[in-house]
């Protein structure tokens, strides 16, 4: 069965009534009903990957606000513009309220909860997200949908070809990985570049193929929670394309192959990411959008399972 799926649906998952004027951005565009060939979920929201500067994450919008879904992030939380126009609060004045802010320029969270993300399903039930506030200030969105709000479904698909997420759907058809959760719940998988076995984050809120600091070193030992040491990683042989590009021929999820994938280094100051960020990508490396381009993706979180479409 296929459903009709407004996009504008998510104005209706608020805790708020307050109704807010829709403003006309690149992000409108491609904010447009569809159909999405999903039956037996929980539910399904739209999302957009039409926006400024060309980057490519799906975004979701809920009443003004313009929310990035990011399997690479542990928690949610918005920003002062969404803390405004999703639950009427002043930054400043929750601020005060709530103790001060860091300046060391990193993303900060306040342990208080802001407010919900209502999500109703199609069987009449449904589930509260809570919203935490950020200090962070954020360029192309407002906030950020992580993994602590993913992780209370049994799982998630994310449909990069028909732009939407469905939440607890059936299995997709397609190659199961396993996937290993840490204790953050950030999602991780293993792939081979070049012949070579990767271990990788799953990060729905890159869009680039981002390499772990250490990829270059001949003798590298690395690990991370949960996880006994993986076996000593041998020099790569890629081909480095300028400035600072490196280009796999061969790269493969599962079954799934792709020709001529580009990365960049961690450590490569292009990359915008706070300083803890780039600490934990010393690590693994960091799965982003051209990998998940033209595809469909679901994070089995009860099975622990990652499936992607061919």
């Amino acid at each position: 069965m296929k459903v009709i799926l407004h996009a504008f649906l998510a104005a209706f998952f608020l805790v708020s009534c307050t109704t807010l004027k829709i403003e006309n951005t690149d992000y409108e565009k491609d904010l447009q009903p569809r159909v999405a060939p999903y039956s037996n979920c929980f539910a399904i929201v739209a999302f957009t990957l039409n926006y400024t500067e060309q980057k490519c994450f799906p975004i979701i919008k809920i009443n003004n606000s313009y929310l990035l879904l990011d399997s690479g992030a542990s928690n949610t939380y918005v920003g002062k513009k969404a803390l405004k126009d999703l639950f009427q609060i002043d930054f400043e004045t929750f601020v005060n309220q709530h103790g001060s802010i860091t300046e060391d320029g990193n993303i900060h969270t306040f342990d208080s909860c802001v407010g919900f993300w209502n999500i109703p399903s199609y069987e009449g039930g449904r589930k509260q997200i809570p919203f935490y506030a950020s200090n962070f200030s954020f360029s192309l969105f407002d906030g950020i949908i992580g993994q602590d709000a993913f992780r209370q479904f049994s799982n998630i698909i994310i449909d990069y070809k028909n732009k939407v997420i469905v939440f607890d759907g059936e299995p997709i058809n397609g190659d199961e990985i396993p996937m290993i959760i840490d204790e953050q719940g950030l999602c991780f998988i293993d792939l081979l570049l070049n012949g070579k076995k990767e271990t990788c984050l799953i990060d729905t809120g890159a869009d680039v193929f981002i390499l772990r600091g250490s990829f270059f070193e001949k003798d590298c030992n690395y690990n991370y929670s949960k996880l006994e040491q993986i076996e000593k990683l041998k020099e790569r042989k890629v081909e480095l394309t300028p400035p600072h590009n490196y280009l796999f021929k061969n790269v493969k999820i599962g079954n799934v192959k792709y020709k001529k994938i580009t990365g960049l280094l961690a450590s490569d100051s292009r990359i915008q990411m706070t300083p803890e960020a780039r600490a934990r990508l010393s690590e693994y490396s960091s799965l982003g959008f051209p990998f998940f381009k033209d595809k469909i993706i679901q994070l089995d979180y009860k099975n622990q399972v990652f499936r992607i479409s061919k």
